[in-house]
């Protein structure tokens, strides 16, 4: 190694590693908010499904009670006791928080269209911000996020931004249940 190059090693990483950081923090935000993406969706297909076998009186809470139940899995923390997760009560206040909006319409006697809204905590450092601000720098200038951003806080330790996720889901039903 000659002597004017010592160091360049040590420039070079520092340099270079926020970036790298960044990157890979980005790629496994991006990866959270896909899986999170599927599990939203899923619980307004099992929200409409349960529609199916009850009756018009009962068809919303049922359809809620389903969509709860799957969507405490975004909201599980870590335990630490344990060496585990804690899985919340698909009753606690923070699923229920979390869904902003819960909508079952009926159409036409057969078909059910379930609609909801669902704040999904985002996690990573540096990338949570930056998707927040929809990468656009004047939102940076201003400070404030998009539509697509829930600023709430919703009763429990965590504090960042939430991605807002809109599904709606219609099962058409094969028959229709009497009272």
């Amino acid at each position: 190694m000659k002597k004017n190059e010592q160091g360049s090693m040590l420039m070079e990483t520092v340099i270079v590693m926020p970036l790298l950081v960044a990157l890979i923090l980005g790629a496994l935000q991006m990866a959270h908010i896909h899986v999170a993406r599927q599990i939203v969706s899923y619980a307004a297909y099992a929200a409409a499904r349960a529609t199916l076998p009850v009756a018009g009186d009962k068809e919303e809470e049922e359809a809620k009670k389903a969509a709860q139940r799957i969507l405490c899995w975004l909201v599980a923390s870590p335990d630490f006791l344990h060496d585990g997760v804690m899985m919340p009560d698909p009753e606690a206040k923070s699923v229920k928080d979390r869904l902003l909006e819960f909508r079952v319409k009926k159409k036409n006697g057969w078909n059910n269209e379930v609609e909801l809204k669902f704040a999904f905590p985002l996690v990573m450092p540096l990338a949570a911000q930056i998707i927040a601000y929809r990468f656009n720098p004047a939102d940076y200038t201003r400070g404030e996020a998009g539509e697509h951003i829930s600023k709430k806080k919703f009763g429990d330790e965590f504090t960042g931004p939430h991605l807002v996720f809109h599904e709606r889901m219609s099962i058409p039903k094969p028959y229709i249940v009497k009272k």
